[in-house]
């Protein structure tokens, strides 16, 4: 079997129609590392059945999918993971194009592809609960956690007619879940010594219709998804030296007040949490049946020099505070904008060491605002007229 390097893969993106259902995905997207998988959560069975080793069988529970991808951190693609996470509210504008999002009701799901460069794993059904604008380095990255509602690993053979593949149902009864017609799979010796690249003709819950004779299988093969040619259209990544922070009583004042120059660590965290991150666990399958929203927010932690005592007035008084950030892109022509409309220090933390510089490190809490009747808004200028 051949070594693979994890360079040659991609993530690929596409919004469902539906939730759960499906879709190719066709947005490409550069990613630096990716840690999301499926775990069947098997039963382990230990019955008193006249033995002693522990486990007597092991036998399939309830699935969850679910883990974390960090990506390049870019006007065009960013407004796709900020649709996973919040509601879009609007776009206006004409290239470039603002999208505004916010927590007022749940966000849209996706189909994300993982190309393994020898086939592709995919994802479904999937929405964001946690981005964090992070550095490294200089440059902006996008920290997403994620859980989905199902995956396609690749399926069994369990027979071949001419075209026709039926695949084997002892994972999955429905063991086609996640194909699309007109999607690439090959079907594969699982030695990897043969193998046939074909598209998708058509589909029912147990077979798939090639677009071309399979009969150089048989049982025991496996049929995958295989990668694409990707194509990017990206614009330049958001950067720390084109990052502001801009503070003021209220939010319209900190959008267009003078930037505070912070400190490297400084990061916001939004939040917009599920009842649980594995899923519902409701009867009637292996999968979970939704991805159930709760409540949203937002962080926000800085660190800037310790100078005068206007941040601890606050502090000591419980103030309220309004912090906007903006990142952009090609100049000021497109932009990541954060508008947290109302900030509460926390804590406010001044330690210090000989021969070191005086810092203050804040944790803020962030609340509801009643005069602008949100907590946070997100913002992305792009050149997308449609997200």
């Amino acid at each position: 079997m051949a070594e693979r390097s994890a360079a040659l893969g991609y993530a690929a993106l596409a919004k469902e129609a539906t939730k759960g259902t499906a879709v190719t995905p066709t947005i490409y997207v550069p990613y630096y590392e990716q840690k999301i998988a499926t775990d069947p959560n098997l039963v382990a069975d230990m019955p008193v059945y006249g033995g002693k080793y522990r486990t007597y069988q092991a036998l399939q529970g309830q699935r969850s999918h679910k883990g974390t991808i960090k990506v390049m951190a870019e006007p065009n693609t960013t407004g796709y993971w900020l649709d996973m996470l919040l509601k879009r509210t609007n776009t206006t504008g004409a290239n470039p194009y603002t999208h505004t999002f916010d927590h007022s009701a749940d966000s849209n799901s996706y189909t994300m592809d993982i190309s393994l460069v020898s086939q592709v794993v995919r994802f479904f059904g999937v929405q964001a609960s946690k981005l964090i604008p992070s550095f490294s380095g200089d440059e902006m990255q996008h920290d997403i956690t994620v859980s989905a509602l199902g995956s396609f690993y690749g399926a069994e053979v369990a027979s071949v007619a001419t075209t026709t593949v039926t695949l084997v149902t002892t994972h999955d009864p429905a063991p086609t879940t996640g194909l699309v017609v007109g999607d690439l799979v090959k079907v594969t010796k699982t030695d990897g010594s043969v193998s046939t690249n074909f598209t998708i003709s058509s589909l029912t819950p147990t077979t798939v219709t090639l677009n071309a004779t399979a009969a150089a299988f048989a049982a025991g093969d496996m049929l995958v998804l295989r990668p694409a040619t990707p194509s990017f259209s990206l614009l330049t990544p958001f950067l720390w030296p084109t990052t502001q922070f801009c503070f003021g009583a209220t939010a319209s004042a900190a959008l267009s007040a003078t930037q505070t120059r912070l400190e490297s660590g400084s990061q916001i965290e939004i939040n917009h949490d599920f009842e649980d991150d594995n899923g519902s666990k409701r009867s009637g399958s292996y999968d979970p049946a939704s991805l159930v929203r709760t409540v949203g927010d937002a962080s926000f932690k800085i660190k800037q020099y310790f100078d005068n005592p206007d941040q601890l007035k606050q502090w000591l008084a419980t103030a309220k505070n309004a912090c906007v950030m903006r990142a952009y892109s090609q100049g000021t022509t497109y932009e990541f904008r954060v508008t947290l409309n109302n900030l509460k220090i926390a804590t406010d933390a001044i330690e210090t060491k000989f021969g070191d510089v005086i810092y203050q490190e804040e944790d803020y809490t962030s609340v509801y605002d009643s005069s602008d009747a949100t907590g946070m808004t997100a913002v992305v200028i792009n050149g997308i007229s449609s997200i």
